[in-house]
């Protein structure tokens, strides 16, 4: 639909439903203001067509064990800082 055409048909309708024409108007100017831009970028892929976040998520993680060594040497840490 051209612009002539949208406005021939807005020009038609009765008072009462311009208002509601202008005010959607106004929610979708606004609503394009709050358009996340980052979301609009695509992700980067990185070696054999893998995602960033792919690579980020499933890579590796602690043990048990290494998370309680980590806790213990933070403490031994905090415990030398107070001296």
């Amino acid at each position: 639909m051209t612009d002539l055409q949208l406005f021939s048909e807005i020009s038609s309708l009765p008072s009462n439903m311009k208002k509601e024409v202008s005010d959607f108007v106004m929610y979708l100017k606004e609503k394009a203001k709050h358009v996340n831009p980052i979301a609009k970028v695509e992700e980067p892929t990185v070696k054999y067509g893998t995602k960033l976040s792919d690579i980020l998520l499933n890579g590796p993680v602690f043990s048990e064990e290494q998370i309680l060594k980590i806790e213990e040497t933070r403490k031994s840490i905090n415990e030398w800082r107070i001296k």
